[in-house]
């Protein structure tokens, strides 16, 4: 059992961000953009759904760009891979290496030691990485911070970080990160178990 809540069921999804902006050092504010992903499309993307607290990181250069991989250590198990006590490494977008920074707006933050909700999966077939290592689906859309207020319950924070989303056209259900963002640990279990019984039915 989480010391956060019980456990989840949730998915992720594979945005499609354009363009991925990266700066070099101290600049000007980037964004990117990225279709609206809703919380059926995270579920039915999904690899693995944790609730995870980053641990350590070490960032190099791969193809003439900064990445990152973050060692999470996994709190609770949501759906999928990886259980309590195991441990991903999930790759981002930018970093830090021999004081040279690049930032990709709009990827998703991984403060270490902060608890955080993340949406899973496997690196395409071919990526210069790690056996095992995953992504954060939808960039910023697929993590989520668990913060606990003043009345002790905890919830999901969603932090974009320099993405600009775009509605999908004839979609009607807001983002997942408005549906989400704020609700208790306990309410958004409710709301992705109905998600996940949908896609597993599809």
């Amino acid at each position: 059992m989480s010391r956060f809540a019980r456990p989840l069921v949730l998915a992720l999804a594979l945005g499609v961000a354009t363009p991925l902006a990266l700066s070099l050092g101290e600049g000007a504010a980037q964004a990117s953009t990225s279709i609206a992903l809703t919380v059926q499309d995270l579920v039915d993307r999904s690899d693995a759904i944790v609730v995870a607290i980053p641990k350590s990181r070490v960032s190099r250069w791969e193809s003439g760009k900064i990445v990152t991989y973050t060692t999470v250590s996994i709190d609770t198990s949501v759906s999928g891979a990886g259980k309590a006590g195991d441990t991903f490494v999930v790759r981002t977008l930018g970093g830090t290496v021999d004081k040279l920074g690049q930032q990709v707006a709009g990827e998703a933050s991984l403060p270490l030691d902060v608890p955080l909700m993340l949406f899973l999966r496997p690196l395409p077939a071919g990526t210069a990485a790690p056996a095992g290592t995953r992504h954060v689906v939808g960039m910023a859309q697929g993590a989520f911070r668990v913060t606990v207020g003043k009345d002790k319950i905890a919830r999901l924070e969603a932090h974009l970080d320099g993405l600009s989303l775009v509605p999908q056209a004839g979609v009607t259900e807001p983002a997942a990160h408005v549906a989400l963002g704020g609700q208790a640990l306990a309410d958004a279990t409710t709301t992705l178990r109905k998600a996940w019984a949908k896609r597993a039915a599809k």
